[in-house]
């Protein structure tokens, strides 16, 4: 029988629905998760089938009245649904399942229209248009030990992610360290998706091993192809992640915590920054993500506070806009009295901007926001950022960004 299950338990078992923001919520199946139940038991029996239908909006409101190239308020939205097939229950494949999925973009972005920042107030606007998403089948190979995965995917969708960054708004940190995706466009992240295909293998309970080959083809993701553009060209990522997981196993008590480290080389074929007429191949980058519980209210859930950090390096200063990147933060569930399920956090990203970029320097992010769980299929998630240098030029002002997202759980 396929499971879902949530982020901390895929390391564990070794068969997930990756850290995507939307598939790793769904842990195992209640229709009071949804807004719109269980459509009156048809989706129960969807379920039994082995079909799960799932949908979650996004939707921010973000305004800088202080700071950037002008003053402004921005919406955006972004409607993501899924199809999971569980091919164990439908035609008696063990322990395999096919995913196909779909979005739709709405709103313009604060960041683009009014701050001109590189990190991106709001991770939810992605254009605005509708797209394939994924369309992929992952097997678990040999149970609890090895996975793989093959067809229409997206590298940000495992690799150099933790779901500790999905408690952000701020694209720097929501997802994955933004500086990978800007230094390598071939990088794709939610909602883009290219063909590709991963294994992951944990062959003791506190390690973990992940590789993958991914196409290396930024224009899959541009609006007008619809995630419709299924040619693979321009190159290859190569990307292999190792995992040290502390003391995940709840029954050993201990305090959990995860230590990461990744490296890539993209083939493809990318522009020099001070002269995007001269061009080079090859481009390669290395990622640590650390994070350590380190305080933890009793001993049976998972309430309390951990810090975490970021690290990216990517060489090469002629083709990469950020050579140096580092974010970090804190997330405590359950901070108030009788509100365990909520998450506040409070987090921040710097990235130095290459030299081969003229009359730039850095850019810096803090960040405080609080998610609150009004229901079991509805978060409400006030916001407060602050945009140090924005687009790395010290003559735009420093800007206040305020807001909220909501998230819905269709």
């Amino acid at each position: 029988m396929l499971i879902l299950v949530s982020p901390s338990f895929a390391q564990d078992a070794g068969f997930n629905f990756s850290y995507n923001k939307d598939l790793s919520y769904y842990q195992v199946y209640d229709s009071k998760n949804y807004l719109t139940g269980d459509w009156g038991g048809f989706r129960s029996k969807l379920k039994e089938l082995g079909i799960i239908p799932t949908a979650r909006y996004y939707t921010t409101a973000l305004g800088n009245p202080v700071g950037g190239e002008s003053k402004g308020v921005q919406y955006a939205g972004l409607l993501n649904a899924y199809l999971i097939f569980d091919l164990e229950k439908l035609v008696g494949i063990k322990r395999t399942r096919f995913v196909i999925s779909g979005s739709w973009a709405s709103g313009r972005s604060l960041s683009e229209e009014n701050i001109g920042n590189f990190f991106t107030a709001s991770e939810v606007f992605s254009g605005r248009t509708v797209r394939l998403y994924q369309l992929f089948l992952e097997s678990e190979i040999i149970e609890n030990v090895l996975r793989a995965a093959v067809g229409r995917i997206a590298v940000g969708d495992e690799f150099a992610t933790s779901p500790l960054f999905y408690n952000y708004v701020n694209t720097s940190i929501d997802g994955n360290p933004i500086s990978i995706p800007i230094n390598d466009k071939g990088f794709l992240i939610i909602p883009d998706a290219g063909w590709g295909a991963r294994v992951h293998t944990a062959p003791i309970e506190e390690f973990y091993i992940k590789a993958g080959v991914y196409n290396s083809n930024p224009s899959v993701g541009d609006d007008g192809n619809n995630g419709f553009d299924f040619s693979f060209r321009k190159g290859v990522i190569l990307i292999s992640e190792i995992g040290y997981l502390h003391n995940q196993n709840k029954s050993r008590g201990g305090l959990p915590g995860r230590y990461t480290f990744g490296a890539f080389y993209d083939t493809r074929e990318f522009k020099k920054l001070s002269d995007e007429t001269k061009k080079q191949n090859g481009n390669y980058s290395f990622y640590w993500i650390l994070e350590q519980m380190v305080y933890r209210e009793n001993a049976v859930d998972d309430q309390g506070l951990t810090p975490w950090t970021s690290f990216t390096v990517s060489p090469d200063e002629s083709i990469n806009t950020f050579p140096f990147f580092v974010s970090g933060g804190l997330v405590y569930k359950g901070l108030l009295p009788n509100r365990n399920y909520d998450k506040a956090a409070f987090g921040f990203a710097y990235g130095k901007i290459s030299e081969d970029v003229l009359d730039k320097d850095y850019e810096l992010m803090f960040e405080i926001t609080y998610l609150i769980q009004m229901k079991r299929w509805l978060e409400i998630q006030p916001d407060i950022q602050w945009i140090v240098n924005p687009g790395g030029n010290s003559d735009t002002p420093n800007a206040l960004v305020i807001g909220m997202q909501m998230v819905i759980d269709i």
